[in-house]
């Protein structure tokens, strides 16, 4: 196990004395600490710049052959993230199953953000059931992206270069690196075991929407820095994999969450104030379309309701209130629409400047 500390971390050394008796009978070989230099060149602070340093340190210190790289697996995670039980052993036994694609796969569990997500607002809770539906519905099964905790193995991040310092959403650019590398598209492989995940949260409801609005405005300019990153990287990959992977980046980023809620409430609101004598037949399309789209909000919910079982998650939600954040799904979702319609024009204008790794607050954790 790699544990990564920054430099600038209060009581780093204190803390690494704590893990390293709480995680030595744990099971692991061994457990190494790195820390990871303040004002590197080219680097960012965050995530990527840390999870770069640690695994390179790491590889240097075990002296890993290079024809032994294909047998080990890397996972990536956050600190506030739980594992399973059985991760370890799912992602080996998937890996084995698969003939070990050790450059050509990408391995992801689905994210659950049921971490005391009972006690927040609304506002976060739809967000959360909304993120891991479309991750089962959308990321995954059609190569879109890893997102935050993920699993790849030695060969791959040694031939993509490990993970690149300079962006902030890691997981994206180390998919479209990796691409080049390896010149075609890389399939993501989903890991039959959920992982607990911690939602942004605030000591009152005011900063809670504060936060989920900044972490909604941080991932819609690092989702643009990554579009960026791609159009110049492409020229390097296959025309249809690039062409293939960019469109559905782009539907997914662009028109599923951008800009379908700001057409449903445009249409809606033109039927209503400007479009007169509106035919019998538009009406029954538009109101079929809603029903489809509140039909799919419901299969979120319907999920979660087995989820906190599954995770062993302690969950206290009447039905009423169930009713009345399913209600809100459209407007929670119009609102993350308005925010990515705000930050898409903010690095328009201001560019690479906006582009900063600032973390959300997960206070409940």
């Amino acid at each position: 196990m790699v544990i990564s500390f920054e430099k600038r971390t209060p009581d780093k050394e204190k803390k690494c004395q704590l893990l390293e008796a709480q995680f030595q009978n744990c099971g692991f070989q061994r457990i190494i600490f790195t820390i990871h230099p303040f004002d590197l060149p080219n680097e960012i602070p965050g995530k990527c710049s840390n999870a770069n340093y640690g695994l390179r340190m790491a590889v240097g210190q075990m002296s890993i052959a290079d024809h032994e790289t294909d047998n080990i697996l890397v996972t990536t995670c956050d600190a506030d993230s739980k594992f399973p039980p059985q991760y370890i052993a799912a992602l080996t036994c998937k890996y084995l199953q698969e003939n070990r694609p050790s450059l050509t796969t990408i391995y992801q569990s689905p994210l659950f953000y049921n971490w005391k997500l009972d006690s927040l607002s609304f506002v976060t809770r739809v967000t959360g059931l909304l993120r891991s539906f479309l991750m089962l519905g959308a990321l995954i099964p059609f190569n879109i992206n890893t997102m935050s905790i993920f699993s790849f193995s030695l060969s791959l991040a040694k031939q993509g270069n490990f993970i690149h310092p300079g962006y902030q959403m890691d997981d994206i650019i180390c998919l479209i690196r990796w691409m080049g590398v390896t010149q075609q598209r890389l399939r993501i492989s989903m890991i039959s075991v959920p992982v607990l995940s911690g939602p942004t949260s605030g000591e009152t409801i005011e900063t809670e929407i504060i936060e989920w609005a900044r972490q909604a405005r941080r991932w819609t300019i690092g989702a643009a820095e990554v579009f960026h990153y791609f159009i110049i990287k492409s020229k390097r990959m296959p025309v249809a994999s690039a062409c293939s992977w960019g469109v559905a980046f782009a539907i997914y980023y662009g028109i599923l969450l951008c800009t379908g809620g700001l057409y449903g409430l445009t249409s809606m609101l033109s039927m209503f104030l400007l479009v007169k004598n509106v035919p019998l037949v538009i009406s029954y399309i538009m109101y079929g379309l809603l029903a489809v789209q509140m039909l799919t909000f419901a299969m979120a919910f319907i999920i979660d309701a087995f989820i906190p079982k599954l995770l062993n998650v302690n969950e206290c939600i009447s039905i009423l209130r169930n009713l009345f954040h399913f209600i809100t799904t459209p407007f929670v979702l119009l609102a993350y629409s308005f925010v990515e319609f705000y930050a898409l024009h903010e690095i328009i204008i201001f560019g690479k400047k906006v582009c900063k790794h600032g973390a959300s607050a997960k206070v409940v954790l």
